[in-house]
């Protein structure tokens, strides 16, 4: 009798907890926001998710467009695209879906490359800009990569900066793989702001004596668990068609750069893959998988001549 009562008592808490998780699951697997003014940008009304920009230099049709990567925002860019406009040159960066201050969907098609390009696209169409050198950094190589192929007259060149080259070449920090798993994730992402965990993830996006900055810690607090989750399948294109070769054929001026230590998306590998493409990238000496945080100066070398 006593047994069984244990028994019913443990069944219990157990329905409990397995209800709590589910609840807790689909709390999260619906959150979603609107776009705010970020990091000194504005937010642009489009047709379909609004985003987060900011403009740098003269109002032009052709500009420098800076996308970030996964888990960033445009505060990424903030040593550099000063400088790149300094010449004379309008730069636009811009946060896509989900990041920064754009708006966080409940649609998981927002978040994929096709989807982002799409809004990349509205969002330029919007400001105006008929012609464009694309800068992506790592997953923003990828969507920059796409937009080149589907507007050919509109992206003049690319640039690419730690961006996954083909696929299996990249290694995601633990708290995204742990962080998505079904039921648990939803309870895990909960703890991602706790320093603990939140350091040990972001330090794979930077060279091992560069300690993750306030900025990287803020991007990661803005993203909605959804964002976590959906937007690495903008990486997916790889499966079809590894990045290196897209951006091989693409028939127009494109600029690799590396940073020499980067082990999210392991230099050597990924090198060796643009190269045999015959693209030879631009090695970053002493930086992770960030240059244009960790060495913003050496970025500007490299990109202000070939975006001039």
């Amino acid at each position: 009798m006593r047994f069984s009562r244990r028994v019913r008592i443990v069944a219990l808490v157990l329905t409990g907890v397995v209800i709590a998780l589910v609840v807790n699951a689909f709390l999260v697997h619906r959150d979603s926001h609107d776009a705010t003014p970020f990091a000194g940008g504005r937010v642009l009304t489009i047709d379909g998710p609004d985003l987060n920009v900011r403009d740098y230099g003269p109002d032009d049709e052709r500009a420098v467009v800076l996308l970030h990567g996964y888990l960033s925002s445009i505060e990424w860019w903030e040593q550099v695209a000063p400088a790149l406009a300094a010449p004379g040159h309008r730069v636009v960066a811009i946060d896509l879906v989900g990041h920064g201050g754009s708006e966080a969907t409940t649609a998981d098609d927002d978040y994929g490359a096709s989807g982002q390009a799409t809004a990349v696209s509205r969002a330029l169409d919007a400001l105006g800009i008929h012609r464009a050198a694309l800068v992506g950094h790592s997953m923003g190589g990828h969507i920059a990569t796409l937009l080149a192929e589907r507007e050919p007259e509109r992206v003049e060149r690319v640039v690419v900066i730690d961006t996954q080259g083909g696929p299996g070449l990249k290694d995601m920090p633990a708290m995204k793989t742990v962080g998505c798993w079904p039921l648990v994730g939803a309870v895990m992402d909960r703890f991602r702001g706790v320093d603990a965990i939140a350091k040990g993830s972001l330090q794979a996006g930077f060279a091992e004596d560069f300690p993750p900055p306030a900025l990287a810690h803020r991007s990661l607090e803005r993203a909605t668990h959804r964002t976590v989750c959906r937007s690495t399948a903008a990486t997916t294109m790889n499966d079809e068609r590894a990045v290196a070769e897209r951006l091989a054929a693409l028939d127009k001026p494109v600029l690799v750069i590396w940073g020499e230590h980067d082990t999210l998306a392991p230099s050597a590998a990924n090198i060796a893959k643009f190269t045999e493409a015959g693209l030879t990238p631009r090695v970053v000496a002493g930086s992770g998988h960030s240059p244009q945080v960790e060495r913003p100066e050496a970025v500007v070398e490299l990109v202000g001549p070939f975006v001039a």
